[in-house]
Formats: C-alpha cells, structure tokens, sequence
C-alpha cells in the first residue's frame, strides 16, 4: 500500500516537472561593471510566464491597452516563422560605447546589451513566447 501511494507520488511529481520544464528555461544575466557591481544570472522555466497567464483575471485585462491586444496574434506568427529560421542576426546597433544585438539562437530569442555600465543577456524559448501569447490572446477576449 505505501509503495503504490509512493509510486503515485513520483509518477505525478515526473508528470508535473515535465510539464513546466517543455518549453525550456528563461537565461537572464546581468553583470554590472562597478567594483560593487550586481551579477544576476538567473534560470527560470519558461512555462511560468504561461502558467500565469493562465490565472489571470478578466479584470486584468481590463487595463491591458487595446492596442497590445492587437499584437499578440502578430507576436504569435513572429515565434512561429522565427522557430523556421537558421541561427541569424535580426537587429545589431552600435554606438562609441553600446552595442545592442538581437538574434535568433537555437530555438529562443536572445537580447543582448552591452555598455560600459553592464552587460545584460537575455534568451527566451520561442515556443514560451508562443504559448504566452496564445493564452494572453484567448484569455484577453475580443478585441
């Protein structure tokens, strides 16, 4: 009997981390270059950011601007085709002292910001962006 209550346990604790880990994990990384600078690098399922967008509220969107609600299906297509594409360069800008880059790496988005002051990376899952915005579009109603 507390075998099988034990066997239960496992098999719904392997099916719940699978299910928050499908869509990968969020990087984000921030190191300031001051002496006393912060370092943040922290590794988060992509899947909370659906998961709470599951919960949100009508209410919630009564303060989302209409024009975002416009966005999402074209934010979904963009994850979609961009998930088609080779590893590229979609927007590189520099400057004396910053350089900004945006690209397609693996399946995510990476944003990447460096400057004197800090460097800062991010890299989202596409599927993640996705599955958020699907969720955001059905729940946030008609337009």
């Amino acid at each position: 009997m507390l075998g099988e209550i034990a066997l239960g346990f496992l098999i719904t604790t392997a099916a719940c981390s699978a299910y928050v880990l499908q869509d990968g994990f969020v990087h984000v990384s921030v190191d300031e270059s001051a002496e006393q600078g912060a370092h943040l690098h922290l590794v988060v399922p992509a899947q909370l950011a659906t998961l709470a967008a599951h919960f949100a509220t009508p209410q919630h969107f009564g303060r989302f601007p209409q024009d975002l609600r416009h966005l999402l299906p074209a934010l979904k297509l963009s994850a979609s085709e961009l998930a088609k594409l080779p590893d590229s360069v979609l927007v590189e800008v520099r400057d004396a002292d910053q350089h900004v880059l945006i690209s397609k790496s693996g399946d995510g988005l990476s944003v990447e910001e460096e400057s004197p002051q800090e460097h800062i990376k991010v890299w989202v899952p596409l599927c993640a962006i996705y599955d958020t915005a699907d969720v955001l579009e059905s729940r946030a109603g008609p337009h």
